[in-house]
């Protein structure tokens, strides 16, 4: 069985994955700016996605959301099903801001470059400046949100690594909420190292409440954001990564809603 899946999943991940691209390309025609009939066709692909690695998805937290009111959705990363699974479960419009080598990648990174969203190059710090920029702008006229993962990268062990204070730096430019997702179940579906899944199961996406902002800039806030959403993380379930100091207060216990 686990075979049969990896089979099916590289078999129909190539030819769904064109197909949308194809669809995406042509629902930009008409809205090229906006992107909504696009980004209705990515979320088809993303669920079509797990469903083809044998996810099933649950997602709990919506009443945290406010699908019309830009946000930077910020989520735990551990594995590829990851972004399909919040393009499923955020129900508003979303742009993915995402490393720039990925623009290499048929069809979606091809899509991510012409539908509007965003590539960040890390080692170009005054890019990286000019992007955040560009992206509050576009999520202001169009009410927006993004998504990004302050890790950096995909978690090898599933266990959250340090956030880059970094990644807040777009909230608190343009004073927007972060929303916190918390993902649970995609590495053992599909880890870092495997192209194809290893089984199916349940994926849960878990939003939390949402993390005001305003007049919140600068690099303390930044880290003190930075920490807040680590707290919101493992209150939403995420196992921690990094050992906390011998002086340190308890985590807080994780919460199954």
């Amino acid at each position: 069985m686990p075979l049969l899946r990896a089979f099916v999943f590289l078999l129909l991940t190539p030819i769904l994955t064109g197909f949308c691209f194809v669809v995406c390309l042509v629902g930009l025609l008409p809205a090229p700016r906006s992107g909504r009939i696009a980004h209705a066709s990515a979320r088809a692909w993303a669920r079509t996605m797990l469903w083809a690695a044998g996810a099933r998805i649950v997602v709990t937290g919506t009443e945290h959301l406010s699908p019309d009111e830009p946000r930077v959705i910020v989520s735990n990363h551990a594995s590829y099903l990851d972004i399909p699974a919040v393009l499923w479960a955020f129900p508003g419009q979303l742009r993915i801001i995402a490393r720039r080598n990925l623009i290499w990648l048929p069809f979606i990174g091809w899509y991510i470059l012409l539908a509007g969203h965003f590539f960040i190059d890390r080692d170009d710090p005054r890019q990286a400046l000019g992007l955040m920029e560009r992206a509050a702008a576009r999520m202001r006229r169009h009410r927006l949100s993004a998504l990004i993962f302050p890790e950096g990268t995909r978690s090898r062990d599933g266990r959250l690594a340090a956030l880059k204070p970094g990644a807040f730096h777009l909230a608190g430019t343009i004073g927007v909420a972060i929303q916190p997702a918390a993902i649970l179940g995609t590495r053992p579906i599909l880890p870092k190292e495997q192209w194809a899944p290893r089984r199916g199961g349940v994926v849960e996406v878990r939003f939390g409440p949402a993390i005001p902002t305003a007049g919140r800039s600068g690099a303390p806030a930044r880290r003190a954001l930075a920490s807040e959403t680590r707290a919101a993380f493992l209150a939403l379930g995420v196992p921690d990564g990094v050992p906390a100091p011998p002086d340190a207060p308890p985590a807080p216990p994780a919460s199954s809603a």
